[in-house]
């Protein structure tokens, strides 16, 4: 029976990191607007054993049609792991596999137990009351030559996307994507997708003109050349 945590009243509860990246990986926590718990956008850089990253490596190249998460094995919650308290947890390897209509998924452990070790959080942030953005808005994070983006969330009927770029966008530096900046693409609307949730994926063309917000850093125009799909949810997310 799982306890009630004292400080934010949120039940400890199983959390699925979405992984992407193959030199260095990451975790995208999957977001769950109905329950409090799960109500949070994370993005960490992982550490993972030499074994688990070498299994998930070869599964990745063996299952290209799958994603892959890591999960813990003991029930927590979040806010420590946004607050640095919390830097590694027990958890397991899974693959996951889209069945049916492509919203129906199957979640299969390929390791055993394994100290999840967290390298750094790239962005922690729970979900409060604000409008959606006029234009899609995404994250934008990775290290070396690898470059990802997850669509940015604020609330129902929204979307989880993670895709990996085809190569990092001219103009962005390492520091760029260690800060997981935001960028906008102003060619397409987000707005709540007319209160409906989206039901085809965005950014199906090559390339796309973008903007990437530096912060005081200022802004910096980019081109976004989508590659691979490591995740899409339009369910569980707006449940």
């Amino acid at each position: 029976m799982t306890t009630r945590h004292d400080h934010d009243h949120e039940d400890p509860s199983v959390h699925s990191f979405i992984l992407s990246g193959q030199e260095t990986v990451f975790g995208y926590h999957l977001a769950m607007f109905g329950m409090a718990e799960h109500r949070y956008q994370v993005l960490v850089e992982y550490d993972l054993p030499t074994d688990i990253l070498n299994t998930y490596l070869k599964d990745r190249a063996e299952h290209p049609a799958s994603w892959h998460a890591v999960r813990n094995t003991e029930d927590m919650v979040l806010p420590p792991i946004g607050d640095g308290s919390v830097t590694t947890y027990p958890a397991r390897l899974d693959r996951v596999t889209q069945t049916g209509n492509g919203e129906d998924r199957v979640w299969e452990p390929i390791s055993g137990g394994f100290p999840a070790r967290i390298k750094r959080v790239l962005n922690f942030r729970r979900f409060s009351e604000e409008s959606f953005p006029e234009h899609l808005t995404y994250l934008l994070y990775g290290r070396g030559e690898e470059a990802h983006i997850a669509h940015r969330l604020v609330k129902r009927p929204h979307f989880e996307q993670i895709v990996s770029l085809r190569r990092v966008p001219d103009g962005v530096t390492q520091d760029d994507l260690g800060r997981a900046f935001e960028l906008t693409v102003p060619a397409v609307a987000d707005g709540g997708h007319g209160g409906l949730p989206w039901t085809v994926r965005p950014l199906p063309d090559p390339t796309y003109d973008a903007v990437l917000d530096r912060g005081a850093g200022g802004v910096l125009p980019i081109t976004l050349m989508p590659g691979d799909e490591r995740w899409w949810n339009i369910t569980t997310l707006n449940a």
